[in-house]
């Protein structure tokens, strides 16, 4: 609220000095657009310029430098808006954000960028009003889920009294709506293939509802866990499979008494990789040690460094795409789609055959053409 409260400030200020500092009627183009600039009324500065242009005056300098310098001034406002409306977005001030952008778009109407960021903040915002109104939900389940199991413990002890059996139910009634309308965002989490909301969500509302929806779709989510489960256990197998077959055929290599031996110019290439190999694996440049340790691997080089070196590149490399994936998951858990997407393209360049990766990277990709027709919806109808 700070910069909101110094921007109004400075709004204020400048109508309440406007007059006593407005140029002169004799002061020329030149002062006019220096005044209003230093004012951020880009809007009067380009106006006067028009006027200028309409009515050349030798006292003018040069237009084009005189635009290109409007221009300079709105890009670089531009840039310092949407930078503060960031700031403000980090620390949650959504208010001041959509202040500023109201502010400057006063100033500047027809700009682009702030149109497209102000579009991108609302956007952001509707997304971040749903997650809250989502966990305001789901509390309000797990608060009618422990209110009813007291309830009935409490209801244990009644002798048959009507009134209580009949709050009781309306409470039992009351949760099962709860439970349905949890189910629902359940629904919608698996349809995104966002199983860890799913985990979160359909258990619960299954627990607060009865309903042969809220019993199909956790059907549904375990069915759905088991394939996971699946997958991941037929990667391990896959992983474990290829470095059994790296280390058969390095074994047969090795016990191959019969290897012709290399010629000299295959040597000192061998000996050129090798020195490459090492320098890229000390280096962790992972996607350059794998194209070097195949060329190797062509050449027949298996010697006890280069298995050393091969070996720990493997789980080198295995480590960095765990990693890599995990990042990838945690920007897409803060709706960060397309830095997701990236560092997940990028693991898959070390892991090509990686089902998950190329799970991971379908789903966002479905995610980011559903906000760009969003985007280009909402563009429409401006």
């Amino acid at each position: 609220m700070k910069h909101s409260v110094w921007f109004i400030g400075i709004i204020l200020l400048s109508q309440i000095t406007g007059c006593a500092s407005l140029p002169t009627s004799t002061g020329n183009a030149n002062d006019q657009i220096d005044y209003w600039l230093s004012r951020q009324e880009y809007g009067k500065a380009a106006a006067i310029l028009a006027s200028v242009k309409e009515s050349p005056s030798p006292a003018t300098s040069d237009l084009q430098e005189i635009q290109e310098k409007i221009k300079s001034h709105i890009a670089r406002y531009e840039q310092q808006v949407i930078a503060e409306a960031e700031k403000s977005v980090a620390t949650t001030d959504w208010g001041e954000a959509f202040a500023l952008y109201r502010v400057a778009l006063s100033r500047l109407p027809d700009s682009t960028p702030l149109q497209q960021g102000q579009q991108h903040l609302r956007q952001r915002h509707a997304a971040h009003v749903d997650q809250l109104e989502l966990d305001r939900a789901i509390a309000k389940g797990e608060w009618t889920l422990k209110d009813l199991e007291i309830s009935k413990v409490a209801e244990a002890n009644n002798s048959g009294g009507w009134l209580g059996r009949y709050v009781l139910n309306r409470k039992i009634a009351s949760a099962d709506e709860r439970g349905r309308e949890l189910a629902e965002h359940g629904k919608r989490a698996l349809e995104r293939q966002d199983l860890t909301l799913a985990k979160r969500i359909l258990p619960l509302a299954m627990a607060l509802s009865s309903s042969l929806e809220s019993k199909a779709l956790n059907a549904q989510l375990q069915e759905t866990l088991k394939e996971q489960e699946l997958r991941i256990l037929a990667e391990q197998q896959r992983i474990a499979e290829a470095q059994l077959a790296v280390q058969r055929i390095r074994s047969e290599q090795q016990n191959d008494k019969e290897r012709a031996t290399f010629s000299s110019h295959e040597q000192r290439k061998a000996k050129r990789l090798m020195a490459e190999f090492r320098n890229a694996s000390r280096e962790r440049n992972f996607a350059k040690a794998q194209q070097l340790m195949s060329q190797l691997e062509a050449l027949g080089v298996d010697s006890q460094e280069f298995q050393k070196l091969s070996k720990q590149l493997t789980s080198d490399v295995a480590r960095h795409v765990k990693h890599l994936i995990e990042t990838g998951a945690t920007h897409y858990s803060q709706q960060r789609y397309e830095a997701a997407m990236n560092v997940w393209k990028h693991a898959q360049v070390l892991d090509p055959k990686n089902e998950q990766l190329t799970a991971r990277i379908k789903r966002a990709t479905r995610v980011l053409e559903r906000l760009q027709n969003l985007r280009d919806k909402s563009s429409a109808r401006q």
